[in-house]
This record gives C-alpha cells, sequence and structure tokens, in this order.
C-alpha cells in the first residue's frame, strides 16, 4: 500500500512538471493551449514602440499575480507616433490549426493581434484587430481568413496566404489614434485544430 503511493506521488509531480514544461492539450488531442507567461512557451517579450520613428509612447511588459503578462503604458500621438506594441518568438511546433482563441483581459480598447511566419519579409505581419471589454475576461477566436498583411500600418498586397502551423512568432499592438494610458492582460492562446 505504501508503494503504491509513493508511485502515485511520482507520477502525479511528473505529470505537473510535464504540463508546466509543454503545450496543454485537450482530451480529444484537438486543441493546444499555450500561456502567454510560460518561458517554455514564449521565451522573452520584446517591446516595440513609435519610439523608433521618433515618437514617445511608452510601454513595458510585466507579470500579473492572476499568471498572465500585463503589456501597458501610455500611447502618445506626439512627434508623429501613436502606437505601442510587444513581439515575443514561439518556441513550440504549432499543429495544423484552423483558428485560435486568444484570451485577455482588457481595458475597452482596441488591439491588434500580429502574427509572423517565415514567409513574410522583415516588418510585415499578419493583422487581425480585436475589441476588448474593461476589466472583462474575453475570448477572441479567429480564423486565417481573418487576417490580412500589414507593414506599417499599410496594407500589402500578393503576401502569401496565413498558415497557422507556419507561425514563430505573435505580438500586439495598441493604436489607431487611442492616445493615453493602456492595459490588457495576455493569459492564453489556443491554437484548434
Amino acid at each position: 500500500m505504501k508503494k503504491q503511493k509513493i508511485t502515485t506521488s511520482i507520477y502525479t509531480t511528473a505529470s505537473v512538471l510535464l504540463l508546466m514544461c509543454n503545450p496543454v492539450w485537450s482530451a480529444s488531442e484537438a486543441k493546444m493551449l499555450l500561456h502567454f507567461i510560460d518561458s517554455h512557451h514564449f521565451p522573452q517579450w520584446n517591446i516595440n514602440n513609435d519610439t523608433v520613428m521618433g515618437g514617445v509612447s511608452q510601454s513595458h511588459i510585466t507579470q500579473h499575480p492572476q499568471q498572465a503578462l500585463l503589456f501597458s503604458g501610455t500611447v502618445s500621438l506626439a512627434n508623429n507616433g501613436g502606437f505601442a506594441s510587444t513581439e515575443s518568438r514561439i518556441i513550440k511546433d504549432i499543429p495544423a490549426a484552423s483558428a485560435i482563441t486568444v484570451t485577455v483581459k482588457g481595458d475597452g480598447k482596441t488591439y491588434q493581434l500580429r502574427l509572423k511566419t517565415p514567409a513574410l519579409s522583415y516588418g510585415e505581419a499578419y493583422v487581425a484587430n480585436f475589441t476588448t471589454q474593461a476589466d472583462t475576461i474575453t475570448q477572441h477566436r479567429f480564423t486565417a481568413s481573418d487576417f490580412s498583411v500589414s507593414f506599417r500600418g499599410r496594407n500589402v498586397a500578393n503576401a502569401p496566404a496565413l498558415t497557422f502551423a507556419d507561425i514563430d512568432r505573435m505580438g500586439f499592438l495598441v493604436a489607431q489614434k487611442q492616445q493615453g494610458p493602456f492595459a490588457i492582460e495576455l493569459h492564453s492562446v489556443e491554437f484548434e485544430r
């Protein structure tokens, strides 16, 4: 009896460690869940604001107590600025997916989900906008047809079609002349086969 308890305990510990280090799959293995806070999924989040073009917007990433990343700051329209963004590499292989769902807690502003693949040139991204609800956790589901290719706010014609399995970077941007403070908790992204 004692031996059985030890075996169960070791198995439980191993299972927890496995879940922490790998994407979480549903029982049907039709979905893969990545946590934005997990460095095994997203190793490092980089900031890219309008300061690269002379703007003065500010933003930063911090760990939130609710097991999320908090992307926050202030967007300024001064010096022809007006955007703040963050991006990370994805270090897990993504399955052939038909849709993705992003879970966030926002502030009522509109944000842009930005996806990148090796098929795009430097600076281009597949983009889709979504509007948050203040102080409310919301889920936003996208299919490949919801995205367009953009470079510095302009649509790019004749770009390669988006395939979710090719994504190697993911980011978020706040722009659209939404000046002032912003804050969005980034919880998770789920890929659905």
